[in-house]
């Protein structure tokens, strides 16, 4: 952070937006990334390197970090910070994140216990239930088969800001060990309207709900992640992502005969249902969330609604 302005990232922070935001109970963000010293971001190419795309070619675009980088994101309410974190890659197997508490004169950030901690913070307006993650919980979505870093990725950052696409200002800045060439992989769909900008307008209703669903539940939900049992990465087909008619493996969340997606019927699709439940074990995401994401649910069920039978694989 800036030592001049402490909520402030420091000089040489790569600051960068997404298309589809991961839901953090309505706090505002601000995200950057430095980088070591003579270090280069690379752009993943399962094409070029099906080695490293074991679960198929939907990791393209993934942006791979060097040693020594460090990712920063502030959250914030009534242009207030509440928390800091950073998320230190250490070597090539080790990325560590830590959370860091401000208090509410913003003249300090103190590091969060391990353990993780849950405060009622104020804003100067209101009071607002914040939960700092502890460090287990950080790498339960950032773990490596996701890519550790969530949002860097081509499809996310493919996105103008300040007047310029972003991917554009980092090839300039020679961030890149080899620079994407245009045109870019397609941008994720903006879900719905928020202070990161208005929807995308032109996107189809599934491509919202994929965007939205691809941003907060395919780092776990993907073949090789914590629950395995369907595939809903962006660029997977719904006839293949194993949700339309499967029967879901943790519940039925106490509708009987719910699916995982049942074609026509969000109040019968347990993810929907999930998203919308805050019970612990229950809810999606399963933790660090205490605010149910209205706009999310209207777009993710009216696409459900929309589906009028399951397509063959």
């Amino acid at each position: 952070m800036d030592p001049k302005q402490p909520t402030k990232f420091a000089p040489g922070a790569v600051a960068y937006e997404v298309n589809s935001p991961l839901w953090s109970d309505r706090a505002d963000k601000e995200r950057a990334f430095f980088l070591p010293k003579d270090g280069k971001v690379h752009v993943l190419d399962c094409a070029k390197e099906p080695d490293a795309c074991r679960v198929g070619p939907q990791d393209t675009g993934r942006f791979v970090f060097p040693v020594g980088t460090v990712m920063v994101k502030s959250f914030g309410f009534d242009g207030k910070v509440v928390e800091t974190r950073l998320f230190v890659h250490f070597d090539a197997a080790t990325w560590v994140g830590y959370a860091y508490q401000w208090n509410e004169g913003q003249t300090e950030a103190t590091i969060v216990d391990a353990r993780g901690q849950q405060v009622d913070f104020s804003t100067g307006t209101r009071t607002v239930h914040w939960a700092y993650p502890s460090r287990d919980d950080c790498m339960q979505c950032h773990a490596a088969w996701a890519g550790s870093t969530l949002g860097p990725e081509m499809r996310q950052l493919n996105r103008v800001v300040g007047g310029q696409n972003q991917i554009d200002r980092f090839a300039k800045a020679g961030l890149f060990d080899e620079a994407p060439k245009a045109p870019y992989q397609q941008a994720l769909a903006t879900p719905y309207a928020g202070s990161w900008g208005p929807a995308s307008d032109s996107a189809s209703l599934e491509q919202k709900a994929r965007s939205y669903l691809h941003a907060n539940c395919a780092f776990c939900h993907r073949p090789d992640g914590n629950f395995p049992n369907f595939d809903i990465r962006d660029g997977v087909a719904l006839a293949d992502s194993t949700t339309c008619n499967a029967t879901p493996n943790r519940g039925d969340v106490d509708v009987p005969g719910a699916m995982i997606i049942t074609p026509g019927s969000h109040m019968k699709s347990t993810m929907w249902l999930r998203m919308k439940d805050l019970r612990e074990r229950i809810r999606m995401p399963n933790f660090a969330s205490f605010v149910v994401d209205d706009d999310a649910l209207k777009v993710v069920g009216d696409w459900i609604d929309s589906i009028s039978a399951c397509p063959e694989p």
